[in-house]
């Protein structure tokens, strides 16, 4: 059934190939593929298959911030130009209040909708960044009043992230959970995967598959860069399930539970 249901899926969609795995109770009980990773040369797509996962990076740029949250390095509600100085009286009205980082792990800073923009901004540099924010930042909402999604916040906290832990994001995200869970092989440089392992975008014209060229490493991968396979991602799924129910063991060697409880809370409404 399951294998039937992903077919349809990928026919519906016309996706080249693909991957999925079922997780419960932290193990990974039930995993599959099919389809082509790399069309030109027919290398099959397999649950090994380094895929990149776009916007669910976002989830592991939170945890690494709650991670120097839980350490004292940062409070959510600190102000956002105490770690990017060109941020300061940056707001749509002067009544706004200043642009925390909740706010930008919300979606509630103010900043307009920016798919598919940020997807191509992936190799930009901290000094783009940067650059970018001195030259006036556009804004469609007032602070902490209305989510809008926005890539640029995450772009942020990837910066934040560098400028409290000395690490530049991707480093610290490998040293505080990729390394302690295991998930050897999960990276944000495409460049380093092997070509027999690298699953590579394509989008249709005309009905034709044309390859989008992947990007390396920049400030924006802290939006959605990550690359993994199902073999690796299902451990990250493995500990956000482990958070629940609540009780008393002792804790893992990541992250407390308490902590991965919270990031399943609603911080905002999307819409009334």
């Amino acid at each position: 059934v399951i294998e039937r249901m992903y077919k349809a899926f990928s026919i519906a969609n016309h996706v080249p190939g693909y991957a999925y795995g079922i997780v419960v109770d932290g193990q990974l009980l039930y995993k599959g593929a099919d389809g082509y990773a790399n069309l030109e040369e027919k290398i099959p797509a397999t649950t090994s298959s380094m895929f990149r996962i776009a916007s669910m990076s976002k989830s592991f740029t939170s945890l690494a911030i709650l991670h120097l949250r839980d350490a004292g390095k940062l409070k959510l509600d600190d102000p956002i130009d105490q770690y990017i100085p060109a941020m300061k009286g940056q707001v749509l009205t002067k009544d706004g209040a200043p642009i925390t980082i909740r706010h930008l792990m919300s979606h509630q800073a103010g900043f307009p909708e920016d798919n598919p923009w940020g997807d191509r901004q992936l190799d930009d540099s901290e000094a783009d960044l940067i650059a970018l924010i001195e030259k006036g930042l556009s804004f469609s909402n007032t602070t902490g009043s209305y989510y809008e999604y926005s890539n640029l916040g995450f772009a942020m906290l990837g910066y934040i992230i560098h400028q409290v832990s000395g690490l530049t994001y991707d480093a610290y995200i490998k040293q505080s959970i990729l390394d302690p869970l295991g998930m050897q092989h999960t990276t944000y440089e495409y460049r380093t995967i092997p070509k027999e392992n690298l699953a590579k975008g394509y989008r249709t014209i005309k009905g034709n598959w044309v390859n989008v060229p992947l990007l390396k490493d920049g400030i924006y991968g802290a939006m959605g860069g990550m690359i993994t396979s199902i073999d690796d991602f299902a451990k990250y799924v493995a500990l956000h399930q482990a958070a629940w129910p609540e009780r008393n063991e002792p804790e893992n060697n990541v992250i407390k539970r308490s902590t991965v409880r919270e990031m399943h809370q609603p911080y905002t409404f999307i819409g009334l």
